[in-house]
């Protein structure tokens, strides 16, 4: 088939095959054999990505190592998903790698995962094959990414002038599978030892000819100190910074690889903190003397930090540093600090909000259906209000009213008080429109009030929450516009009263305990402590998945 319309009515009328033994082995042998072959269409050698998409409900009677072994080999990307009763091992032992192994209780709970699975085949990471030569093939969509890049060499005595050729030759085997450009990936560099110098930034050269070039005569600098820490915090607040190229604010991914050959002489657990609060997702590499605990605590997660005994070796890490540099990351929703009910004495949310800056967006249904609840929400607004922090340096607060249009009552950087905020939204009046456009609303918030202009202060490492009170269900579709909110890296968290659709907001939001479903906007009060504890204890990272041959935990659990 040639069209989707034909595909769609072949797969309609498919039925149950039927069958006692279940024998995947074999018909991942058999896919192999008769399908992705060029006879009956594929065209792997044109450079087209294989992808197999694995449902199945039981365990495999039959051996599945070989054909899976079989077809990774073929360089074809296994996406395996399980219900019912399932292997979850062998899901794994299919699956390309653990992180494409899905598994849910019922086939009813499909949809849950397809969203995951589908912007995985968008991306697909470049299947591993067997090679001498240290290059990873890149994909189609993975050259269409845009990412920011900084790397952090360190330059000191620890490397040494003999080392830092290995140091610039595995720089330059990644650029050079990188898709330079100043609309896809841009490229970073800073030098340190006892203080960071900036060789250039991510805005300075956007062809990989002037990069390549510039690495060639790129010299030891020596030093006898190596201050890891300063140098972490040199590049959050010179190089991730708009001015300097970075595109965060544009919801562009924000990396940080650093290559260390000691152990840093100063204090590096701040910085480290500062960078993952501002999402920016740190590699670490290490040779010779460098920390392996220091290396872990660096990086955003421990299996991003990799260690070598010798710089010569740096190439054995280039495919498992280059692969997660070019998937793209789904945002993750992080709960800073749980609260635990328990006879002992906790970290109250208020001591953890004073750590974090927050700009946080209350977007209201002005529509008919709110009908006289809106004096309701308003006392609720102020309220919550109240219980922030408010002010240039702490919380900042934006309310938008919309139904069929959105209209914005004030920006993020209008008041700079709590009382200034009290008084604006005591003079709240709900806004006339029958028709109740959501989807549009999302969309307006996201381009027109969380940007720099209207006071946003992503860039700086403030948490963006859009706190979204809804009567009904939206005229106009919301799933593009909520994935853009998130992709922005803004949290939402929706309150629904009278008419509102429960699977409306679901598609909203990160997950359902984000949700507040109330019969009527009169139980407000009811939900005002929990609300105020997730305001103050939800901020946003970059999950990301790299190919790695250990066994990963399932996507359904976190350690938080």
């Amino acid at each position: 088939y040639s069209s989707e319309d034909e595909i769609r009515s072949h797969v309609e009328g498919l039925r149950l095959r039927g069958g006692t033994s279940l024998n995947t082995g074999a018909a991942l042998d058999y896919v192999l054999r008769t399908h992705f072959t060029r006879p009956s269409g594929s065209r792997k050698e044109e450079g087209v990505h294989q992808i197999l998409v694995l449902v199945a409900a039981g365990r495999s009677r039959d051996n599945v190592k070989p054909s899976a072994d079989a077809l990774k080999q073929a360089a074809v990307t296994i996406f395996a998903v399980g219900a019912w009763n399932a292997d979850q091992g062998q899901l794994r032992e299919i699956a390309s790698d653990p992180s494409l192994s899905l598994n849910v209780q019922e086939f009813h709970s499909l949809p849950n995962v397809q969203e995951q699975v589908m912007m995985s085949i968008s991306t697909p990471p470049a299947p591993r094959e067997s090679t001498n030569a240290p290059t990873v093939p890149i994909n189609p969509a993975q050259k269409a990414s845009k990412r920011d890049i900084v790397f952090l060499i360190d330059g000191s005595d620890n490397v040494g002038n003999t080392d830092f050729s290995f140091v610039r030759d595995f720089l330059t085997s990644i650029i050079e599978n990188l898709d330079i450009g100043s609309d896809r990936v841009r490229v970073g560099l800073v030098l340190y030892s006892n203080i960071a110098e900036t060789e250039f930034y991510l805005n300075t050269y956007s062809r990989k000819d002037d990069l390549l070039s510039l690495l060639r005569s790129l010299r030891f600098k020596g030093g006898t100190t190596l201050n890891t820490g300063k140098a972490l915090d040199f590049v959050l607040r010179y190089h991730f910074t708009r001015s300097a190229g970075s595109r965060g604010e544009e919801g562009v991914p924000q990396l940080l690889v650093l290559i260390t050959g000691g152990r840093s002489g100063d204090d590096i657990t701040a910085s480290a903190d500062a960078l993952k609060r501002a999402a920016v997702i740190t590699f670490t590499v290490g040779a010779r003397n460098a920390d392996p605990a220091q290396l872990k605590e660096m990086a955003f997660e421990p299996r991003l930090a990799f260690n070598v005994r010798d710089f010569y070796s740096l190439s054995d890490t280039l495919e498992k540093v280059m692969t997660p540099l070019q998937r793209q990351r789904v945002p993750n929703v992080i709960i800073d600090e749980p609260e635990v009910l328990t006879g002992e004495p906790t970290v109250t949310s208020t001591e953890v909000s004073a750590v974090r800056k927050r700009d946080i967006v209350f977007l209201i249904d002005g529509s008919p259906g709110m009908g006289k609840s809106f004096l309701q929400i308003r006392n609720f607004l102020n309220k919550v209000i109240q219980e922030l922090d408010i002010g240039p340096d702490k919380d900042q607060i934006a309310v938008v009213q919309y139904s069929h249009d959105p209209k914005t009552e004030f920006e993020l950087n209008t008041y700079t008080s709590k009382d200034e905020v009290l008084a604006a939204t005591t003079q709240l009046r709900r806004k006339t429109g029958r028709v109740l456009n959501t989807g549009a609303a999302l969309n307006y918030v996201t381009k027109n009030v969380f940007i720099t202009s209207a006071g946003s202060r992503r860039d700086t490492g403030a948490t963006q929450i859009l706190v979204l009170i809804t009567a009904g269900k939206s005229r106009d579709d919301v799933g593009q516009a909520a994935f853009a909110v998130k992709r922005a890296g803004i949290v939402p968290i929706a309150i629904g009263a009278k008419s509102a659709d429960t699977s409306e907001l679901l598609q909203i939001v990160y997950e359902s305990n984000f949700i507040f479903k109330l019969r009527d906007f009169r139980e407000l009060p009811s939900i005002q402590k929990e609300l105020i504890s997730k305001v103050k204890t939800v901020f946003i990272v970059e999950e990301i998945t790299a190919v790695n041959t250990e066994v990963l935990p399932e996507v359904s659990k976190r350690d938080i």
